[in-house]
């Protein structure tokens, strides 16, 4: 290698033992890593020697990164070749090996070189010979260890047992590759926001366990952040324009995980109009830096993701035996009691009260909304309930509480929220909170703002405390699509449009208030 070369002819030749194992390079850290061998029976060289050629090969290769140099030991123990041969040999001929044979290698050494014999039985060793299986063994073992090798191919007498045929054929049947099902999960209505349209249904933030390019993921934003830097390429031209890259945190039903967009002038508008509870379906490369995973994206779209559907339906256990009651009665509250509506603002004596519809002056509804740990009814929780209940078309009773979840509050939902596990340690839990809330809404038709999110999590709720909500129910969202016209369709972008007001947005009962008006709004007549 060339590096080898300007080593040699800056010491003289002193340093020419060593041996460059391997050389790799980080994208992400932006680092290079080279490492040296060097023989066993080098006891003098010294850490003044090494930070020697440390120190020349840095300024010689002149990278402009960080360059790490590392020096190894070459050590010619015979068990030390034989387990590292071994083990390439399973890694790189599976099927050729499944079992294990101690008198299959054998190394020999002498003053000149080390004699590396391997013992096989005739399908092996026919398979060897044709694919010159020795000439890998040979490059494999001058990479890992500095010494003249020599590689025996020779035949035994050991018959191939039934034993064996089957041990083989299983582990190549094992090892095909297989056809691996991905779960997903759909999502609606997609906008393009930047990129390309996304077709395909994404799959859930757990299963990326590993580097992968182009995965599909959904899921809700937060911590959403505008960052700049400027590009190294720009530095050397000594232009200090800054460049743009946002960040965000994605979670949907199953888990969270990193995010990050690199802007370019023309996109950067775009993008800068996320914000913290946008739902987004995204395309992108998952990265592990320091064993962390990252998505890097490349296309973004605006969605609506029901919460009632998830990637693992089909997965779910056997519900339990115990009926589920419908249409109980619950003859008090307990935990939770119901509070009269005080309207935070003024009335006019001289406004003129408005007329709604026949469906609301006759019907009694309760407008609820939950917070939760996460977009999944299946695998999150309910922390907080507020709602308010109408009746001949004013607001007259509000239930709020906290919802004491079996699992800690994820850092983003509380960040999201405000509501934090100190806060609800001494709520009730969620079988109880639930009871109370199905007492608040007997006889009663429930409106929510996207409603089969929220039903998703009282009705999952429920089902443990042997409960079932069969309420007729209106999705006010649905409502407003209808009747307005919007680019938006957050409940925020909603209530701003209709000169109305949402305090305390991502509460349950400030987002329940807002809906109820909303509602009332939007039945108008």
């Amino acid at each position: 290698m060339e590096i080898l070369d300007r080593i040699n002819t800056e010491f003289g030749g002193k340093y020419n033992f060593l041996r460059v194992q391997s050389v790799t390079y980080s994208t992400r850290s932006f680092s290079a890593q080279i490492v040296f061998l060097y023989p066993e029976n080098i006891t003098n060289f010294e850490d003044e020697q090494k930070l020697e050629i440390s120190d020349f090969v840095k300024k010689e290769l002149a990278l402009g990164c960080e360059v790490k140099i590392k020096f190894k030991r070459s050590y010619l123990d015979e068990p030390l070749i034989k387990k590292n041969l071994f083990e390439f040999l399973k890694s790189s001929y599976p099927s050729m090996f499944v079992y294990d044979d101690d008198d299959m290698i054998t190394i020999s050494k002498n003053a000149d070189n080390i004699e590396v014999k391997l013992s096989l039985m005739d399908v092996v060793y026919q398979y060897f010979t044709d694919n010159k299986v020795s000439e890998k063994i040979l490059n494999h073992l001058n990479n890992d260890f500095i010494a003249n090798f020599n590689v025996v191919l020779t035949k035994n007498n050991k018959n191939i047992d039934d034993k064996i045929l089957e041990e083989h054929e299983k582990h190549v049947y094992d090892n095909l590759p297989k056809q691996k099902e991905v779960e997903r999960y759909p999502v609606f209505e997609p906008e393009l926001l930047v990129g390309q349209d996304i077709t395909p249904m994404p799959e859930p933030i757990i299963n990326q366990e590993d580097a992968k390019s182009s995965v599909i993921l959904a899921g809700k934003i937060s911590n959403f952040a505008d960052k700049t830097y400027v590009s190294k390429k720009n530095k050397l031209k000594g232009i200090d324009e800054p460049s743009h890259y946002f960040t965000f945190t994605l979670t949907d039903y199953s888990g969270s995980i990193d995010a990050i967009y690199f802007a370019h002038k023309i996109t950067y508008k775009k993008v800068n109009v996320l914000k913290d509870d946008d739902r987004v379906l995204v395309v992108g490369d998952i990265r592990k830096d320091y064993d962390k995973k990252k998505l890097y994206i490349k296309s973004i779209s605006f969605c609506v993701i029901d919460g009632s559907v998830t990637a693992k339906k089909e997965e779910k256990v056997e519900e339990d035996k115990q009926p589920i009651v419908k249409n109980v009665h619950i003859a008090e509250y307990r935990f939770v009691k119901p509070a009269p509506y005080i309207l935070d603002r003024q009335e006019n004596l001289f406004d003129v009260k408005p007329n709604y519809s026949d469906y609301v002056k006759t019907h009694t509804f309760v407008v609820f909304d939950c917070e939760t740990t996460g977009l999944s009814c299946d695998y999150n929780e309910i922390i907080e309930i507020g709602a308010v209940k109408i009746e001949n078309g004013l607001i007259k009773e509000q239930f709020q509480t906290f919802v004491c979840p079996e699992n800690e509050i994820p850092d983003e939902i509380t960040q999201l929220t405000t509501i934090t596990n100190e806060m609800v340690k001494d709520a009730p839990n969620g079988e109880q909170a639930i009871t109370d809330f199905y007492k608040f809404c007997e006889g009663c038709v429930l409106v929510g703002y996207n409603v089969s999110f929220d039903l998703g999590f009282i009705q999952n709720t429920a089902k443990r405390a042997k409960l079932y909500f069969s309420n007729e129910s209106v999705d006010a969202m649905e409502i407003v699509r209808k009747k307005m016209y919007l680019s938006r369709y957050k409940l925020i972008n909603v209530v701003d449009a209709l000169g109305l007001k949402l305090k305390n947005a991502h509460r349950a009962i400030a987002d329940a208030i807002a809906t109820a008006e909303v509602f009332l709004k939007l039945n108008e007549v």
